[in-house]
């Protein structure tokens, strides 16, 4: 997924609520950043926190497995596949 397809807005309130979680450096977190590999996140065991802060952020109602599946199919678990998902729900909002 390339960046021009990132809502600006979206992806920088992504970014800060990553940088809150993870304890990374905003510069770490970029569209390319592995959730897992690169900023350190267990899906396994950080999923609901996750989902929770992004929607309480974005004032949306993401579902924790919906999002789970998602990261976790072939496509990797992304920080630009987050952002289109934060996206897609708060455009349906």
């Amino acid at each position: 997924m390339s960046f021009a397809k990132i809502d600006p807005e979206v992806f920088n309130r992504l970014r800060q609520v990553l940088v809150e979680l993870t304890g990374n450096d905003i510069e770490e977190v970029v569209p390319d950043s592995d959730l897992e590999e690169d900023l350190g996140l267990n899906l396994d065991i950080d999923m609901a926190r996750i989902v929770s802060r992004l929607n309480q952020e974005f004032d949306i109602n993401l579902q924790e497995k919906l999002v789970y599946q998602e990261l976790t199919e072939e496509t990797g678990a992304s920080v630009a596949e987050l952002a289109k998902l934060v996206y897609d729900e708060y455009e349906l909002g």
